[in-house]
This record gives structure tokens, sequence and C-alpha cells, in this order.
């Protein structure tokens, strides 16, 4: 096969129903967004490097398609949202009355390892609430996930939640350095166990930090886990945030979500810019996240100080393959199919105009030796 029909690793072509499932996903939760009272932005495919490399919270090098254009300034293809909406924010909007409530549908470009399965192309659509503190926009964002996890159409779907300041939390007070600190929370967030208590062994500190977490990948669960993770909590910081995810469930559980949320108290995202609550979602049948979300309130600043934020978004395209086309076209339809042959060909464009004024869905079929026009009734029910 020539190089002109192979495409680049980690894309993929989208074809007849897969698109039709897509389309149909997109303007459900766009919908839903809208709703909620989200307005949307678009931002260019392309931005400047530095937009993404201002800092170290952001993402990596490597994860980035970087070219340069026409001056010599390096670009990339957007491999975030929250990044651009930020600088949208800090610029264009940085005079808006708080809260801004945005939403966007996005395709995103993200370099993974080679045969590891994941896309480098993919659509997120999200949202993101700037401007309110946790204790006043933390449930809403978390019951917007879930409702969009429900758009999706899926039996079962799980809102993960998680609490960055219950991982951070365990260094106050102490004198262990940032790396000490990432190499940790790359062993919790890997589930490496085995490197974990290596490492945590060779580390100068006090018992109860090395307990704390080695069991901290295995904090993960139902609600009952909250009450277990209260046992390793040595200083008020870690008893704080856990009360704060007790309360956030105690609500969930009220407004009828108890039953599609967990806890993972390991959970530790390599995009660190996150301050608070983090959270993914899940769906039965999808090996990988579908939603990913969480609070950064140190990374927007159209002023002296930073504006609080969170948000998530949905990868459309990961739950694409176990949506049964029927399952979206549940409505009924009427289509056409219109035969012509040459001779006839002006009437019968005549006739599928007038249908398709009456709001049907018209296909021309071109038809050899055919004596007069002929129209077969389609549809879904």
């Amino acid at each position: 096969m020539g190089q002109r029909n192979v495409l680049p690793e980690g894309t993929r072509d989208l074809i007849l129903n897969e698109c039709i499932v897509k389309k149909q996903l997109e303007r459900d939760i766009d919908e839903l967004f809208n709703k909620w009272g989200y307005k949307e932005v678009i931002t260019p495919t392309v931005e400047y490097y530095e937009t993404f490399n201002h800092n170290s919270n952001t993402l990596r090098e490597e994860d980035m398609y970087k070219f340069f254009d026409n001056k010599g300034r390096i670009l990339v293809l957007r491999p975030d949202m929250t990044v651009p909406i930020a600088r949208v924010v800090e610029t264009k909007l940085k005079d808006t009355d708080l809260p801004i409530k945005l939403r966007y549908n996005s395709n995103i470009f993200r370099v993974h390892k080679s045969l590891g399965g994941k896309r480098n192309e993919y659509t997120d659509i999200g949202v993101e609430l700037i401007g309110l503190s946790e204790k006043e926009s933390d449930l809403e964002i978390l019951v917007l996930a879930l409702e969009g996890l429900k758009k999706l159409g899926l039996k079962d779907f799980k809102l993960e939640i998680g609490n960055i300041g219950f991982f951070n939390g365990a260094f106050v007070n102490t004198d262990i350095d940032e790396e000490c600190k990432s190499k940790i929370a790359k062993f919790i967030d890997e589930k490496n166990l085995k490197s974990l208590e290596e490492y945590l062994e060779d580390l100068n500190i006090e018992n109860e930090y090395k307990v704390f977490f080695n069991k901290l990948p295995w904090m993960f669960g139902d609600k009952s886990i909250l009450e277990k993770a209260k046992e390793l909590a040595f200083n008020d910081s870690i008893k704080e945030n856990l009360d704060y995810l007790e309360r956030i469930y105690l609500d969930l559980e009220k407004l009828g979500y108890g039953d599609n949320v967990t806890f993972d108290l390991g959970m530790i995202p390599r995009l660190n810019y996150y301050t608070g609550i983090i959270f993914k979602g899940y769906v039965d049948g999808v090996g990988t996240t579908v939603l990913r979300g969480g609070r950064y309130n140190n990374l927007i600043k159209p002023h002296k100080d930073y504006l609080p934020a969170v948000g998530f978004s949905i990868d459309i395209n990961s739950v694409i393959p176990i949506v049964d086309v029927n399952d979206i076209l549940k409505y009924e339809y009427e289509a056409y199919k219109i035969f012509y042959s040459e001779k006839n060909k002006i009437e019968a464009i005549k006739k599928s105009q007038e249908l398709r004024n009456q709001g049907y869905i018209v296909e021309l079929m071109p038809k050899e030796d055919l004596e007069e026009v002929k129209i077969i009734k389609e549809g879904v029910k």
C-alpha cells in the first residue's frame, strides 16, 4: 500500500454510522451544556508553543506536535483546551463579570507512545467554570459531569473522584523536595507498588509517611474508602480534604447520583496544574477514561490575582465504537430514494426538492432506461 493511503499513527477515519453517532452525541451534550448557561468559545487549532510552555505546570514538550511559522516561531497543534481558554480569559474576557461559564467542542492533538493504543487526535467537548470557589462551584461541575455521562446513552457509568489536596496535604511541614514528590506521585499514579516501596525505603522520612504513601495506591472504591482513609490521616490538611470529599458525596447522594460515584485517593493526574478535586468518568465497555476534569486555581491570571476555576471534558471518540446507531436514531423519520434516467432527471430533481422542503431526506439514484421517475419510501422505526 502506498504512503498516500496510510494514516499517521494514532489517527483514524470516521465513516458512515460512526459520523452519525458522533454528531448526535455532540449535539446532545452541547445542548446540555448550553441549557446550564455555558457560552460557546472556539479557539484556533494552532497556538504558539509558548502558550503551553510559559511555566512548568502545563504539558511536557514531547506531548505536543510542534512546527514553525514563516518567522521561525514555534507553533503547536493544541494539545489541551483549558490552557487556550485561560489565554482567552486573560485577554478578551479579562474585564468580564464573574463567574464566566464557557463550553467548547474541539479536536485535540496529543503525542502518545507508539503501540500504546491511544489516539493522537480526538474530540473533546467540555466546560470551564471560572471565578467561583470550591464551595460555590464544585458541586455544579460534578453534577454536570454526571449528566454528561448520562447523555452518552450507555447503561453503566461511574464518576471517580479524588482530591489532589489529599496527596499534597501529606507534604505539609516536611522538607521533601519537588523531585522526590514528583517521583512518589508518578509511582502512585501508575500503581507501581514495588518501585514505590523501594523508593520510600531509601528516603529519610518518618515511618507514618511511608505507611501513608504505600497504602495510597490502594485507596479507591465506594464511599467507605473515605472512612478507611481517615485512619491514615496524620495531619489536619489531610483530614480537611477527606471531610470535603465526604460532604461532596453526601450532596451528590441527595441528588440521586450516589450509585454512580466512587473515589480514588491515589489519583494524581499528569497535568499538574490541578489544585483541588480531580475526577474521571468511565462507562461500561470502554477500557479508557471517557471524562477528565478537576479544579485549577493557579492557572488563569487576568489581573494581579489568579481566578479559581474548575472544568472537565468528554472524549467523544472513545464511546463511538460501543454506541449502536439505532439507539441514536430512536425517533421515526421518513426518507426517500428517487430513481430516474437521463430523460426524466429534471422531473426527479424537482420532486426531490419538493420532498426536502417538507423535511424529508431524499437521495437521487440514476438508473438507465427507466421510463418514469420511481419514488421509494424508506425510514427508521
